[in-house]
């Protein structure tokens, strides 16, 4: 499986947001209670998620694509093909739904399905060459806000916040595999 930087990218922030919401309701569901330092970095993280949220919506907007059409293309991007049932599963959608987004998608052009050569009865979703544009694009639209945002910062700044990333993405790793392994 080949991955490019962008869809490396895309996977961090997904691995990242995703290991941050679920590793609180992680411990609510396991019932270990949330220390307040938790909770404090929750609650500071949260305007920026939701800021986060709300301009990735919006570049949606301005490329045309809804947030889980986002998704699909981020997913392929990773994946570079993927089956249909997988792909549903990964949405957290229905089979119909899936293949209704990715009917719209592929009316733009966007997607392509095709048969798995290795399993005919699979059938595969993939990128096309608009969509690695489109997922590039907005890709760049988010690395160069991000690289904004981090300027303000002063190198002191800078070097604590790349030592906390990688301590988040290391957590972030091992709450995956504990999670796969109870799954």
């Amino acid at each position: 499986m080949r991955r490019s930087c962008a869809t490396l990218t895309v996977a961090f922030d997904r691995i990242i947001i995703t290991s941050i919401i679920t590793s609180v309701t992680t411990e609510a569901r396991s019932g270990r209670a949330t220390d307040d330092r938790t909770n404090r970095i929750v609650e500071a993280l949260a305007p920026l998620l939701a800021q986060h949220r709300q301009r990735m919506a919006a570049r949606c907007h301005a490329h045309g694509v809804s947030l889980l059409g986002f998704q699909v293309l981020a997913l392929l991007a990773i994946y570079e093909a993927i089956p249909m049932g997988r792909l549903a599963d990964e949405l957290d959608v229905a089979l119909p739904n899936a293949t209704g987004i990715v009917n719209r998608m592929e009316e733009r052009g966007l997607v392509i399905r095709r048969d798995d050569p290795s399993d005919r009865r699979l059938v595969l979703a993939e990128l096309t060459a608009a969509g690695r544009r489109l997922i590039g694009d907005m890709e760049s639209e988010r690395q160069e806000r991000m690289r904004r945002l981090f300027g303000q910062l002063d190198a002191s700044q800078q070097d604590r916040l790349l030592q906390s990333v990688k301590d988040l993405v290391t957590a972030a790793r091992g709450l995956a595999a504990i999670e796969e392994g109870n799954a």
